[in-house]
Order: C-alpha cells, then sequence, then structure tokens
C-alpha cells in the first residue's frame, strides 16, 4: 500500500439481473479535506436534518414525496440541486430506520452523492457545491486502487465522503464461473485449513490475529487502569488503539483470504464454509466457561474471514456456498463412521484405521459436503 492509502474495502453487494451478476464493490480513498469542503460538511448535515424535521411531521410515504415537501426549505441553502436528493435520501432512511426512532438526526459529517454529479479523473474528484462552481480533492492511492480507477469495465455509483476518507462504489456485471470442482475451508481460531476435490490441502496461519487481540486487549486494559480520573482522555486512546487493532487485524486477514481466493480463482473452485451464524451462544456467561477463555472466543473474527474470502471470490466470479456444520469434525471423509479424538487435534477412524488433523477432516468434509445453503447475515 502507499502512503496514505487505506486498505479497507466495503462491503460487497449482489443485485441479479438478466445478464448474470451485478456486483457493487466500495473502494476507499484517502484526502485532504480544504476548509471550503469542511463548511460543506455542515451545510449538508444542516440540510439532512432539516429534511428529517420534516418527514417526522409530515411522514412521507416515499422519499420521493419527502422530496417534494423539502424541496423548498432545501433549496435556500444555494447548494447544487443534487444536495438536496441526496440529503432527503440520507433523511428518508433515518426515518424509517426503526433503530434511530429515539435519534435519527444525523451528528457526524459527511456527503454522500450520487455518480451524476461528481468527475473522477484518475485521481482528481471534482464535486459541485454551487451551480458551476467545485471543489477539487487530490485523492492518495496505491496500486490496489488505481486498479479500480484505471478499469474502465468498471462503472462507477454513488460516493460517501466524510473529514478525511472517501469512500467510491465500483460495479461490473459478471456470470459465475462453471467451478472445476470444490474447495472447503474451515476457519478456526489460528489457522485457515482448506481442501479440494483433487485432494489438496493447504493451512494458512492466522495466529499472528489472535495475537493481536490479545496484544490490543492488554493496551486497553493498562489504558482504562492509567486514566480512571480523565474520562475524555480514556474515550479517545480507547477509540485510537481500537480503530488501531481494527485496521491491523483486517490487513492480515486480507493477506490469508487474497492467498485462499487467488487459489481458488486458479484452479476454478466452488467455495464451501461453515455456516457459523450462532456460534457465539456457546461462549455465553453461565456456560461453565473461564472469562478468559469466554472474552478469547468471542473476539474470534471467524466472521470477517468469511466476509473477505466471499466477496473477493464472488468478484472473481467463484461461487460461494454456505453448509451446515453439524459433523464435519466427527465422520470420516472416505467412509462417513463416527472418528476417535485422540491428543493434539489428532482424530482416528477405526475402520479406515487412518488419523488426520481436525482441521483437515472438517475441510475435507465440507468438500463433500452438497447441500449448500443461504449466506448468514451479520
Amino acid at each position: 500500500m502507499g502512503s496514505g492509502a487505506s486498505s479497507r474495502d466495503g462491503r460487497l453487494s449482489t443485485e441479479t439481473s438478466i445478464q448474470g451478476v451485478r456486483l457493487v464493490k466500495a473502494i476507499r480513498f484517502g484526502y485532504d479535506a480544504s476548509e471550503e469542503l469542511r463548511s460543506l460538511f455542515e451545510e449538508f448535515r444542516l440540510m439532512c436534518n432539516d429534511a428529517i424535521r420534516i418527514a417526522l411531521k409530515e411522514k412521507p410515504k416515499t422519499r420521493f414525496r419527502l422530496i417534494e415537501l423539502a424541496y423548498p426549505r432545501l433549496r435556500e441553502y444555494g447548494l447544487h440541486t443534487h444536495y438536496i436528493l441526496s440529503a432527503c435520501e440520507v433523511a428518508y432512511s433515518a426515518f424509517k430506520n426503526p433503530k434511530r426512532r429515539s435519534d435519527p438526526y444525523v451528528r457526524k459529517s459527511f456527503i454522500k452523492l450520487d455518480n451524476q454529479t461528481f468527475t473522477l479523473n484518475h485521481l482528481i474528484l471534482r464535486i459541485p457545491t454551487t451551480p458551476r462552481h467545485f471543489i477539487y480533492l487530490t485523492l492518495r492511492a496505491a496500486d490496489y486502487h488505481l486498479s479500480f480507477v484505471d478499469d474502465a469495465i468498471l462503472k462507477r455509483g454513488s460516493i460517501t465522503l466524510t473529514e478525511s476518507l472517501l469512500d467510491v462504489a465500483f460495479s461490473k456485471q459478471i456470470a459465475e464461473i462453471k467451478p472445476k470442482g470444490r474447495m472447503g475451508i474451515d476457519v478456526n481460531e489460528r489457522n485457515v485449513t482448506w481442501s479440494h476435490s483433487s485432494g489438496l490441502l493447504g493451512k494458512e496461519d492466522t495466529s499472528k490475529v489472535a495475537e493481536l487481540k490479545e496484544r490490543y486487549k492488554a493496551i486497553r486494559a493498562k489504558i482504562a487502569q492509567r486514566t480512571n480520573k480523565d474520562a475524555r482522555l480514556r474515550r479517545e486512546l480507547l477509540s485510537k488503539y481500537g480503530k488501531r487493532e481494527k485496521d491491523r487485524t483486517t490487513q492480515a486477514i486480507h493477506r490469508v483470504t487474497k492467498r485462499i481466493v487467488e487459489h481458488a480463482k486458479t484452479n476454478g473452485l466452488a467455495i464451501v464454509m461453515e455456516n457459523l451464524k450462532g456460534i457465539r451462544k456457546l461462549y455465553r456467561k453461565g456456560n461453565g466457561q473461564g472469562p478468559s477463555f469466554r472474552g478469547r472466543m468471542n473476539s474470534w473474527m471467524f466472521r470477517e474471514i468469511q466476509r473477505q474470502t466471499e466477496y473477493k471470490a464472488r468478484w472473481e466470479g467463484n461461487p460461494v456456498h454456505y453448509v451446515n456444520p453439524r459433523g464435519t469434525s466427527r465422520k470420516c471423509p472416505t467412509c462417513g463412521s463416527s472418528l476417535v479424538e485422540l491428543e493434539g487435534r489428532r482424530l482416528w477412524c477405526p475402520l479406515c484405521d487412518k488419523t488426520e488433523d481436525r482441521d483437515v477432516v472438517a475441510s475435507m468434509n465440507l468438500t463433500a459436503c452438497a447441500v449448500p445453503q443461504a449466506r448468514p447475515s451479520g
């Protein structure tokens, strides 16, 4: 990554059409905000809140009705018309969100604009303020970011600006490949083990992620202890180190998932993973486990590993399936008989008289599983 460029990708969304699947991917860039842009952030926030007040009073049934109601008031700000449309879209979303009923108003600085409002010429972004007046921003990027900006096949969608970051939505139509085989991926706390139908096996070490989580847990404990008389300083430090932890763990996972998806892409494989939704219930207080073990398992980033693997694979056209994890580490992948657990995470099949690593057995059973499920949420 180049200096100042963000390595985080947004989530991948999909839409099915006659031509195939439309994939939308958000790419994040860094930039330096000017004073004029900071002023624009505040005006857009006020516009959103004015539109929210109108929505709360009038209770419009659609976003278009809110635009009709709020347009005369928002026009007084003197900004480009597209800011009115975007502010109403944000306001209607907040108004309809049941989780925000107690406080629907916008508190943070951001701007959202559709793809007809801005132009992106390589790394120069142009956005309007008032009619025929523009702000130009120079984006910071690495080769990864440029691969999206300079790709003529990709279409550009909406953008979202915060005070130091810009998210640009890129989309493309893609047809899923016809897989030559399957790749079962077993996600564990300290490794990701995979196997595929040709018999190849592999294991990616993720112990660095677990170690990072433990290290920052100790840092947070020290911060809480030394700033117990200064809540403001404690909040700032916890926020700073929390962001640093998230960035480092996500980047470590990125390297692992990139290698896995490259292998699946090269060999034309469909990816099969466990549907682990609800697994946190196993580590609730009162389940007879120690607080240290529960804390470790509840900070396990299994879903981030699966999320990154899924969106990278789908972006390349590789199908992704989730299956019921029940019995994947208890049955022999060769004969289907029950396995006997040995020391050191080893499993023995009495019928085949073979011993294998527990994680390898799970990945082989995932590869052989033929009943895909819907993707887990969250």
